[in-house]
């Protein structure tokens, strides 16, 4: 731009005084483009990390140092040496404040500098210890003024995240370097490279599925070579009425139809008998157990179970035997479940899914045998769940939008946008929770609702607040308003903490736990209440007028800790006389130091705690053993392997938090030992790997020793749902990690129990190889009749005497290359001669007929990940 033409804008700028319009913030959000740039992880070793917002105008006018203010969030605490503080603080000639949770604003100070056509501005800042993913950046910033309409910063909107900056240098894709004399800490995590996944990827291609069936069955015996066509619709099922549930689902996944007496030939029997299998050398009756014969020679097949969900998976067994062209082997399985906890987690609170996505997700559940549905439906950034004559819960805490008083909605996190429209808002009626009840209750599926307090409250806390002006009464106030207390949660709330010592919370808690009851009993009695308990922040409460009354009052005590577990009790009492268990995460049954609370204190016959905090170089991952020998009944929950919120590799492009592993792929979770723990122990944060004595100290004190194994009850996986905003993303994060989930709670692999490291892995590593083959050449052409957009790994390669060769995680994928940039892609075969110093893109492709699409689906890794996969460049 002329030089001239700028000092007029500039001076224009100076001597112009006019208010913000809606005109105005409405070009600002079209025209003012947004970018977001990592600069550098390694400034001050793990403290904080160097970011920038660049703002460029992109229109015909100028942009003015005017009354907007840009709302975005930024999972990282910025500037935390002086943030949380509401006064601000002021970079170059913005100011920058946190709100709450995620949330910031970015404003024109006085001597804000104007931004001429094509000019830019550019907002260094630090953040608090390290960002070096992509799905850190959150979409969909904001622009308003007050009195206007927020728009969304065009550039910025929706799901691309073009707006954030490539992580191209090492100082951008490592977390951390540390010194402190002669301890040293690296970040040892670079991007795969196609060579290192090569190599990654070294095991024997089957050319077929070798195994018949996920979750693998105690006892299988096969013969391929005999088989009888089941879709020829002449069969029919015989079941008696107890097993209706189980013989109409069989009618309708088969579209056959029920006979009352047992013909000749081509029937399906459905019946409860006493299936004994055996484990460890000796027979046993347990329930969920079953049998599955099937003679193609009599055409007839039997399904025992031991009771209906025995017979359920024995269906799901049967289903897992039928081919492509609708056959089946003869066949005879004798089967029963390791663990009778079997879960999956998912948050809808952070991001809320339709009930039609609970639905299909049901459905993959039982397809694998999986039997608990733990459903977290409250968090600080949504309330999920209906309770009639509370509705300011759903209308306020189940909305998000731009709503800085937090009167109407819950104020925008997680990028959702300031607008109800999206993942941030959402609820399930009485009607629709009811009917996910049902569906999950014919799938033989629990489902345990989590309500999470007394932290991660802050949602239902303003919903409850807006409730008490409204109502002018303190019924249900979750807060004590002469609370001075200062804290900030993990997540940057400041006001999040449900204050346990006013009756008002307990007559809360009352009414949602008699609504949830009620919403059960006709479909599915509720059996567990799951309470939360995690993350509650250091200093809640501390300066409260009611907590101090309560303490002189009643518990002759000042300390303060023992005030969250005050809050345990009353939650034990209250669900007590409901006939309810009890479930926790483990921090919520445990004192700050790792002592689990006397069991014997809780009424409760039994208490679950759920075990996640394991760190290794913590020293907390004996909580889990620790909490099974004291009583409570364990669900094995390990961040490190079962946490589906993490990446599948260390890579700045794929999706996910990484704050207990770096990444936790598909066969990390496969061998995963939950009566063997410490041996699941393998590498630090930093990729460094761990030694026995870092893991479990001096003399293994760290390591405590399961006493009682029998309080081992299952494990669980989790998707935890700040960065999953659409169906897509949660299949992607799912799948095919869910099946490895499957795989460990049903199956007891032998390797588990070898303490020799070597003979272990080795054995590990034939069973993965495996498990491998049969994901590759079997069970994602399953999962792709369900349409599922489950994650296709990267392929690996390399170039060999001029060669080129490639692999993939899970064989019977194809792989393929282009030459010319991605414009048109060929099948890696033995005519792939490559040229010396010639680039490449390789991608995995696979592609099968869905049987409930109208033809071919084409999936691959460059559509599931924005990765340039160069066999140019280092990092690929």
């Amino acid at each position: 731009m002329d030089l001239h033409v700028a000092a007029f804008y500039i001076a224009f700028a100076t001597f112009s005084v006019s208010a913000i319009d809606q005109a105005t913030v409405d070009y600002m959000a079209t025209y003012m483009e947004v970018s977001y740039e990592v600069l550098d992880n390694l400034r001050d070793e793990l403290r904080t990390f160097e970011a920038q917002i660049t703002l460029t105008n992109r229109g015909s006018s100028i942009i003015k140092g005017d009354p907007w203010i840009i709302y975005f969030c930024h999972i990282r605490m910025i500037e935390p040496e002086h943030l949380p503080d509401p006064k601000g603080i002021i970079r170059d000639d913005v100011k920058i404040t946190h709100i709450q949770g995620c949330m910031f604003t970015l404003e024109p100070t006085n001597s804000f500098k104007t931004i001429i056509p094509g000019g830019s501005k550019k907002i260094r800042f630090l953040g608090e210890n390290w960002i070096v993913s992509k799905t850190d950046i959150m979409p969909n910033w904001y622009i308003t003024s007050q009195h206007l309409h927020p728009r969304t910063i065009m550039n910025t909107a929706g799901e691309s995240l073009s707006f954030a900056g490539d992580f191209d240098e090492v100082k951008k894709w490592k977390r951390y370097y540390f010194q402190d004399g002669k301890y040293k800490v690296h970040d040892l995590y670079d991007p795969y490279t196609t060579r290192y996944r090569f190599v990654l990827n070294n095991i024997k291609d089957h050319g077929k599925s070798p195994g018949h069936v996920v979750p693998t069955p105690l006892e299988i015996h096969i013969i391929d070579k005999q088989k009888i066509l089941l879709n020829t619709r002449d069969w029919v099922v015989i079941y008696p009425e107890r097993l209706s549930n189980e013989g109409l689902y069989l009618i309708d996944k088969l579209n056959i139809l029920r006979s009352i007496t047992q013909p000749l030939h081509r029937y399906i029997k459905l019946a409860i008998e006493e299936v004994r299998v055996k484990v460890n050398g000796s027979e046993k009756i347990i329930p969920e157990g079953y049998s599955l014969e099937i003679d193609p020679e009599a055409e007839f097949i039997k399904i025992l179970g031991v009771d209906a969900a025995g017979v359920f998976y024995g269906i799901q067994t049967l289903f897992a035997l039928i081919d492509e062209e609708g056959n089946v082997p003869k066949a005879n399985i004798s089967d029963a479940p390791r663990y009778p906890y079997r879960g999956m987690e998912l948050d809808v609170a952070r991001n809320f899914f339709e009930q039609k996505t609970i639905f299909k997700l049901l459905d993959l559940m039982a397809m694998y045998k999986l039997n608990k549905f733990h459903f977290h439906l409250t968090d600080d950034e949504g309330w999920r769940i209906e309770i009639q004559g509370l509705q300011e819960l759903t209308e306020i805490g189940g909305q998000r939008c731009h709503d800085p008083s937090e009167e109407r909605c819950i104020m925008s996190q997680l990028g959702s946008g300031p607008t109800i429209v999206g993942s941030g808002s959402g609820y399930y009626s009485k009607k629709q929770y009811q009917e996910i009840l049902r569906y999950a209750n014919q799938r033989h599926i629990e489902v345990i609702p989590e309500i999470d307090m007394p932290g991660h409250g802050h949602a239902v806390i303003k919903a409850m607040e807006a409730r008490s002006k409204k109502m002018m009464n303190n019924q249900f106030l979750l807060i004590d308003h002469n609370d001075t207390s200062k804290y900030k949660s993990i997540q940057m709330y400041t006001d999040n903490a449900i204050n346990p010592c006013i009756s008002s919370s307990y007559a809360f808690i009352r009414k949602v736990i008699e609504s949830l009851v009620t919403y059960h009993k006709d479909v599915m009695p509720l059996k567990i209440y799951h309470f939360g308990g995690d993350e509650v922040a250091s200093g809640a409460w501390e300066n409260s007028t009611a907590c101090e009354d309560l303490m002189k009052n009643k518990w002759q005590i000042i300390e303060k800790k023992i005030l969250k577990e005050y809050f345990v009790h009353q939650i034990s009492n209250i669900t007590f006389n409901y006939n309810l268990d009890l479930a926790a995460w483990e921090d919520g049954v445990m004192e700050s130091g790792s002592k689990p609370f006397k069991r014997e204190a809780l009424q409760n016959k039994n208490v679950y705690a759920y075990a996640w905090d394991n760190i290794w170089e913590w020293g907390q991952s004996n909580r889990a053993y620790k909490l099974a020998n004291a009583g409570y009944k364990v669900v094995m929950s390990q961040a490190t392997h079962l946490y589906f919120d993490h990446p599948y590799e260390p890579d700045p492009e794929e999706r996910g938090y990484y704050w207990a592993p770096r990444f936790t792929d598909t066969r990390k979770t496969f061998g995963f030992m939950p009566e063997n723990l410490y041996n699941n122990a393998d590498v630090a944060r930093s990729g460094q790997p761990l030694t026995e004595e870092q893991v479990c100290g001096k003399d293994a004190k760290n390591c405590v020793k399961l006493e009682k194994p029998e309080n081992i009850v299952g494990i669980q996986g989790h998707l935890w749902s700040e960065t999953v905003r659409k169906p897509e993303q949660l299949d992607f994060m799912l799948f095919p990690r869910l099946l490895a989930l499957a795989e460990r709670a049903w199956h007891h692999a032998s390797w588990e129990d070898i303490q020799e490291n070597s003979i272990r892995k080795k054995r590990l590593n034939e069973d993965w190889e495996l498990f491998a083959n049969t994901i590759g050449y079997k069970e994602l052409k399953r999962l792709d009749s369900f349409e599922v957009d489950y994650r296709v790994p990267p392929p690996g390669g390399m170039i060999k005497n001029g060669r080129l060769v490639t692999n993939t995680a899970f064989p019977g994928l194809v792989v393929q290359y282009s030459r010319n940039g991605g414009k048109s892609w060929h099948d890696v075969d033995d005519k792939a001669i490559i040229e010396g110093g010639e680039k490449l893109q390789l991608r995995t492709n696979f592609q099968t007929l869905s049987k409930t699409s109208s033809g071919s689906k084409l999936r691959n890794s460059s559509l599931s990940l924005s990765l340039s996969l160069s066999l140019s460049l280092s990092r690929y």
